[in-house]
């Protein structure tokens, strides 16, 4: 299979270890190898050497970077080994990242059987404590595993995250403690050693979560609709992040029970000698992950009724204010529309009595009769005139009413806009997400 040229560095700068182990009454050799020409010179002066079992380990720099070894260089080996194409699927899921694209996706188990030989490989996934930072991130280790029953030997490969990881150190030292004995005869312990490793840490994580879960789902509960709310929007995001924390959680540790069960199935059948010991301790390993995937589903399901529940209690809260809003706008109402009956009660007397008390109009005293001055059309001109101009500035107004407000609106600063503009997207992300959710 054809990869990427994004699966592999073009210059190692992390070494490779290849750990020899020879038939019993002889040492195990440890190389360091970082250049094609340290292991093609290390598979020379070795090819004729009778080992039972050789372990290559490599690795990453990090989780979202290529693994540490050239293409030449792992084909060598490939190639040297008789190592089947169905290989490279392996590495393939190794490779440069900038998101979260396959983020959840694991290599499922595959077992080709070639002549005498039978070839595994597989990955996981797993939590992991990164001890700087005292945060919890996501990992992925592959193993590569070929047993060929003729000649007894065995070939493996580990790809880890990181430089010195657990497993690198563990089987590391169960082929250097083993070398020389009878309990070599199963190299099937390596994949029980991977498991042994990682798979432990899927309990101290979900409770990692759970803890985290506890108290927004009391808090919701506790909250009354009448009183004031001691939850908000950023609860309901932080129960739905935790919401599909717990469905990743569940979903990595189904794949795990289903490659430690297809592991199972395969070791079952094979005459080495330890295997069953090796399906047994597999199977306990299986039935951590039935508990652990039945807990990350429980709360799961929690969350979500959590996050539906404090959904509904702010819907509901904003419905009152509605009301309480309404109440008050109805009541204003109720006033403008006194204040308008009064206005119209009293607009006509207050009229007359200005429009006869101006200087236009006076009273004859012989004749005694009002009389009016020629220059009233005064007061009719600039009435129509003042009138229109009322008329075209409401016109107007009515049509630049956005410019207006804008510039009568206080200033927000461009960092406010920001965090108004991030939560209104966590609101609106929250909301569709409620919607697809199942109580």
């Amino acid at each position: 299979m054809s990869q990427p040229q994004k699966c592999f560095v073009d210059q190692v700068t992390a070494p490779i270890k290849l750990v020899d182990v020879l038939p019993p009454g002889r040492a195990s050799s440890l190389r360091q190898l970082s250049t094609v020409q340290d292991i093609k010179e290390c598979l020379d002066t070795t090819e004729q050497v009778d080992y039972s079992h050789r372990h290559l380990s490599i690795c990453q720099k990090t989780s979202w970077s290529p693994i540490q070894v050239t293409r030449e260089l792992l084909d060598l080996f490939v190639s040297k080994h008789g190592i089947s194409e169905s290989f490279w699927e392996l590495p393939s899921c190794f490779y440069h990242r900038n998101d979260d694209i396959e983020i959840n996706y694991c290599l499922p188990v595959s077992v080709n059987r070639v002549g005498s030989s039978v070839e595994t490989y597989y990955t996981i996934r797993y939590p992991e404590l990164k001890p700087s930072s005292g945060k919890w991130v996501i990992r992925q280790s592959g193993l590569y595993f070929r047993l060929d029953s003729s000649t007894s030997q065995s070939v493996s490969v580990l790809i880890s995250p990181t430089i010195n990881s657990a497993a690198h150190q563990k089987i590391e030292n169960l082929i250097l403690g083993v070398a020389g004995s009878t309990a070599l005869q199963s190299p099937l312990h390596i994949h029980r050693v991977l498991f042994a490793a990682y798979f432990p840490a899927w309990r101290p994580y979900i409770a990692s979560l759970e803890r985290r879960l506890l108290p927004e789902t009391s808090t919701t509960f506790a909250t009354f609709i009448e009183e004031p709310l001691r939850v908000g929007y950023d609860n309901l995001s932080s129960l739905t992040s935790l919401d599909n924390q717990f469905l990743q959680a569940s979903t990595l540790v189904t794949h795990g029970e289903d490659a430690i069960r297809e592991l199972s199935a395969a070791f079952g059948q094979e005459p080495t000698p330890g295997a069953l010991e090796v399906v047994e301790a597999l199977d306990n390993y299986r039935r951590q992950a039935v508990a652990c995937c039945r807990t990350a589903t429980f709360l799961q399901r929690r969350a979500q009724t959590t996050a539906q529940l404090l959904a509904d209690t702010l819907s509901f809260r904003d419905q009152i204010l509605a009301k309480q809003q309404n109440s008050s706008m109805l009541q204003l109402n109720k006033s403008a529309v006194f204040l308008t009956t009064l206005t119209l009660l009293y607009l006509p007397a207050s009229f007359v009595a200005t429009f006869f008390g101006m200087n236009f109009f006076d009273l004859d005293q012989e004749s005694q009769r009002i009389v009016s001055t020629p220059m009233i059309w005064i007061y009719i001109v600039s009435s129509v005139l003042l009138t229109l101009v009322t008329f075209v500035v409401y016109y107007w107004v009515l049509h630049h009413d956005d410019a207006i407000v804008n510039s009568m609106s206080p200033k927000v600063h461009v960092g406010d806009w920001r965090i108004l503009a991030r939560r209104a997207l966590s609101m609106r992300d929250s909301t569709k997400k409620l919607e697809n959710m199942s109580v």
